[in-house]
């Protein structure tokens, strides 16, 4: 019973956090990106990419959990939580890295 309770409480925590989940602001530095920016760029993508990829594989199956347990009726949250989860760039560029650093 605990376990369960405990399994809900999760699940609610986990939607509502990304339905208060906002894009994030334009960005204002238009400098060049530098080799450092690539180099950054590459580094970080080694554990952006496979990042990415868990997040949106467990927004997905906590989606489908919403879906489940809700018999169909939480269908614009799961298509929040997966949307939250999988959109974005999968790949960082050296621009993303630059806008960043400003």
């Amino acid at each position: 019973m605990k376990t369960r309770l405990l399994a809900l409480v999760l699940i609610g925590t986990a939607l509502s956090g990304c339905a208060l989940h906002q894009k994030p602001p334009l960005p204002v530095d238009a400098r060049a990106a530098g080799p450092d920016d690539r180099t950054g760029a590459a580094a970080a993508n080694i554990l952006y990419v496979p990042g990415h990829g868990l997040v949106c594989g467990g927004s997905a199956v906590i989606s489908g959990v919403a879906m489940l347990i809700t018999f169909g009726h939480a269908y614009e949250t799961a298509s929040q939580l997966m949307h939250g989860g999988c959109s974005g760039p999968w790949v960082l560029h050296a621009s993303d890295i630059r806008q960043a650093v400003q």
